[in-house]
This record gives structure tokens, C-alpha cells and sequence, in this order.
């Protein structure tokens, strides 16, 4: 039952940052959707982003063996992931940058799972995909370095081409979820659901 408290209350803080970002960009920016951001791949990659749901194919993809993971995998990886999307909440708010021109994301139900126009600074799509294979990884799911390098290396391929984040946000991902993994952050595991 702790547990799924834990859950809740993180969902409300998540829920009051989004609504914080999304709110502040669109006032700031007028919503404008200016495009003056200076990105390296951005400059240099297609755009594809009227092909946005491709985002989703590697996250989806690469949950699929949540379906045979066992209660302590789980726990873990929701532990830390709350602590990556506390981090992430609060870095989105900090610094705002403009939406892609592109961005057509109108306050659709599902944009809060998949986040809106002007949660950047660091890609979510991206660290939950990097735990993910972090964590198969260590469990034994994965078993050699070049498929999970190649997992995220398309994962941030198709947010990039897609334009749903820029390279920085990619990078932020990148440090902050190994930072958070290589040394075990994660909110504290209620001792009913320990092992």
C-alpha cells in the first residue's frame, strides 16, 4: 500500500510540474512556436517530425520484458525512476526552451504520459529507454554491450529526427540516468516489499 503512495504522490508532483512547464512556456513564448534554438543535430539530421509516433516505437519496444520481470526488478526500477522524473520535473521548469515550430501537442489526454512542447533540458522517452537497458543489463536480460548501446542509439536517432527534443536534452538524459543508476539512487523501498 506504501508503495502505491509513493506512486500517487509522485504522479501529483509530476502532474503540478507539467501543468507548470507547459503553462510558463506558453505565456513566455506566446506560443509562437519560435524555432531559435541553435542545435548540432537538429541542424543535421532529416526532420521527421510529422512522424512523431515514432518516438514510442523503441520505449514500447523496449519494455516488453516487463512482462516476465519479477516483483524485485520492478520495484527497483520504478524507484529510481521516480527519482529520474523528480530530477527531470524540476530541470524542465528551470530553464524553458522554445518548441520545435513543429510541435502540434494541444493539451491531448495522452500528453501527459508522453509530455508536451516544452518539457526539454532532458528527454524522458530517452531515460526511461536507458534505465530500461541499464537494468536488463545487470539482470542478464542483455547480454553484450553493442545491443544496448544500439537500443539507445536509435531510441535518441528517432527523438531527434522527430524533433521532440534537442541534443541537450539527450545528453542531460544520458549523465543523469547513469549518475542515478551507477550509484543506486533510488526513494526508499518499503520494507514490506523488500526481498
Amino acid at each position: 500500500m506504501l508503495y502505491i503512495i509513493y506512486i500517487g504522490v509522485y504522479y501529483i508532483i509530476h502532474r503540478y510540474f507539467d501543468i507548470a512547464v507547459q503553462s510558463t512556456g506558453h505565456s513566455y513564448y506566446n506560443d509562437t512556436c519560435q524555432d531559435t534554438v541553435h542545435d548540432f543535430f537538429h541542424e543535421r539530421l532529416p526532420d521527421w517530425s510529422e512522424d512523431e509516433w515514432l518516438t514510442n516505437v523503441i520505449v514500447m519496444l523496449s519494455a516488453i520484458p516487463l512482462i516476465f520481470a519479477n516483483s524485485t526488478f520492478l520495484i527497483n526500477l520504478i524507484c529510481m525512476l521516480i527519482v529520474v522524473y523528480l530530477i527531470r520535473d524540476i530541470t524542465i521548469n528551470l530553464t524553458i526552451l522554445p518548441k520545435h515550430k513543429k510541435c502540434k501537442k494541444h493539451e491531448k489526454w495522452y500528453q501527459h504520459i508522453t509530455g508536451g512542447c516544452y518539457d526539454k533540458i532532458f528527454s524522458g522517452h530517452f531515460s526511461l529507454t536507458y534505465l530500461l537497458t541499464l537494468f536488463y543489463y545487470s539482470y542478464g536480460i542483455i547480454t553484450n554491450i553493442p545491443l544496448l548501446v544500439g537500443i539507445n542509439i536509435v531510441n535518441a536517432f528517432f527523438i531527434l529526427v522527430t524533433r521532440s527534443h534537442y541534443t541537450i536534452d539527450i545528453v542531460m538524459a544520458f549523465f543523469v540516468c547513469s549518475f542515478v543508476f551507477t550509484n543506486n539512487i533510488q526513494i526508499p523501498i518499503p520494507q514490506l516489499f523488500q526481498s
